[in-house]
């Protein structure tokens, strides 16, 4: 009888240890970043410039301005993005994004590019300037 407390708690934390495998399960985009992003001479012709507006956040590629939250506008950037990739052979994707760009219009974003044939996608990070 002095056990059963400690079976109790040993069977509620393998039961707890159990849920959270399943519970944290999610879709989503796996990036395959590179540790500093475009090296020096790298470069690539696809960039696409995001940037928040109100509630909206807008997606800046080849002179045309496309809404991340409108699916049709969506699907306008990703044929667009399909388009160009297969007339290059650098099929990588250099995103320019403000910080308060939401992490969802990211995800959709790469999301996009994927179908579209891309294999790499670059986030660009402002680059720090060194202290002479």
């Amino acid at each position: 009888m002095k056990y059963l407390p400690w079976i109790t708690v040993c069977l509620l934390t393998l039961m707890m240890y159990m849920l959270s495998g399943t519970l944290t399960r999610n879709e989503g985009v796996v990036f395959d970043l590179p540790e500093t992003g475009l090296g020096e001479g790298e470069s690539t012709d696809l960039v696409v410039l995001m940037m928040p507006h109100g509630h909206d956040t807008f997606a800046f590629f080849d002179d045309a301005r496309y809404v991340m939250g409108d699916s049709a506008q969506c699907a306008q950037l990703g044929e667009q993005l399909s388009e160009r990739a297969g007339k290059t052979s650098l099929k990588t994707l250099l995103v320019l994004a403000d910080k308060r760009v939401q992490m969802g219009d990211l995800m959709r974003l790469a999301a996009i590019a994927r179908t579209s044939g891309l294999e790499k996608i670059l986030f660009a990070k402002r680059r720090q300037e060194k202290p002479e």
